[in-house]
């Protein structure tokens, strides 16, 4: 008898710093059981994973983009994916250097988290509580009790 395996909630994350990926990736490492971070480079390569999303891949229960990406930033992507369906309604969290008042108006506007970017890596653990608070009630009790 093969036993099911628990599914994964989705953490999408897209950012051009290869430390900022590790560094979140780390520190969704404790929910390691539930929870699996799909990363993206680039805008355009968040905006390619997202518009192939279908019926047999699994939609995020959370999306995290960082302003400041070549290509396509992060606010632009945030724009188009409230026009998807059915990622209009997924939480998105502006995660950025930057504490621009502007920026904040601007996540406020689209519905969308915002967080500044720890400028020590002991700040994560905090920060990745933050991004989960984003999500709905049920994913967090999905993801908090299964922490490792």
């Amino acid at each position: 008898m093969v036993k099911s395996a628990t599914p994964k909630n989705i953490v999408f994350y897209a950012d051009d710093d290869a430390d900022d990926l590790e560094l979140v990736q780390e520190a969704f490492d404790r929910y390691t059981n539930n929870v699996e971070v799909i990363t993206a480079k680039d805008g355009v390569q968040a905006m390619s994973y997202l518009q192939s999303l279908n019926e047999q891949t699994p939609t995020p229960c959370l999306i995290i983009l960082d302003i400041n990406m070549p290509l396509l930033n992060g606010k632009d992507v945030l724009r188009r994916i409230k026009e998807l369906q059915p990622l209009a309604s997924v939480p998105v969290v502006l995660f950025s250097t930057s504490s621009s008042p502007l920026d904040k108006e601007f996540a406020k506007k689209y519905n969308a988290g915002f967080v500044t970017k720890p400028l020590d890596v002991s700040q994560m653990e905090i920060i990745t509580e933050l991004f989960i608070d984003h999500c709905s009630d049920e994913i967090k009790r999905s993801i908090r009790k299964h922490i490792k």
